[in-house]
């Protein structure tokens, strides 16, 4: 069973798992909003494995572990560009012509809710104990 699938279909509202996706999306989309004004981190990810996409965060300091610390923008901006599989060209611009391909990144996830009274409506995902590597 693949891993989105797996966590997906477990029977806790409230879990942790490894797995392997693609990030394919992230709210913002700007690397310049991913942290408030005070610095914190803020992002809302969409992973994808074969079988299913899902949403997760990213947030405070399991945003500095992701990331390795507090980055500037343009660090963050190659960071993010290498996940999300964006080619740059010699120059730091967005190659236009070429496809993306993102990478197969292993994180940790982790299920939590909301709202006692709705736990499965209100299920959310966290990225936690997770470094970007490369």
């Amino acid at each position: 069973m693949h891993a989105s699938k797996h966590f997906l279909m477990t029977l806790q509202v409230t879990a942790k798992f490894k797995c392997v996706v693609r990030f394919v999306a992230a709210f913002p989309w700007r690397v310049e909003d991913f942290r408030s004004p005070r610095g914190t981190y803020r992002i809302r990810f969409t992973l994808e494995d074969p079988t299913a996409r899902v949403h997760a965060f990213v947030f405070a300091e399991d945003g500095e572990k992701f990331f390795d610390g507090v980055c500037s923008t343009d660090e963050l901006g190659m960071k993010f560009n290498k996940l999300l599989g964006i080619d740059m060209t010699d120059d730091g611009k967005q190659d236009k012509n070429a496809g993306r391909n993102p990478p197969w990144v292993q994180c940790c996830l982790k299920s939590y809710y909301l709202d006692k009274s709705n736990k499965w409506g209100s299920r959310q995902f966290r990225i936690f104990e997770t470094k970007l590597v490369g």
